[in-house]
């Protein structure tokens, strides 16, 4: 019953997006960081745009994204819940 609760509560559904917005800009960063030796916006730009890889670039952030947001959300939310018990 507490998980019907937080799925279809506002509040979490907000912290999935907030928590999954900035675990797509943190992983991004490290990613190009570690993929380029720094900062290359030209090599980027030919490796996912040019290359035709932008789409699947774009759904695998944002499905990791939700994916992280939803797990990292429920946990926060479920874990306040049980402390107020």
């Amino acid at each position: 019953m507490m998980f019907k609760e937080i799925i279809f509560s506002k509040k979490y559904w907000i912290s999935v997006c907030f928590m999954g917005l900035v675990f797509i800009l943190i992983f991004s960063v490290i990613e190009h960081i570690k993929q380029y030796k720094g900062l290359a916006i030209d090599s980027f730009i030919y490796d996912k745009i040019n290359e035709g890889k932008w789409v699947r670039y774009f759904i695998s952030r944002i499905v990791g994204g939700l994916m992280y947001g939803m797990i990292m959300a429920y946990y926060f939310e479920l874990r306040k819940r049980k402390s107020k018990r």
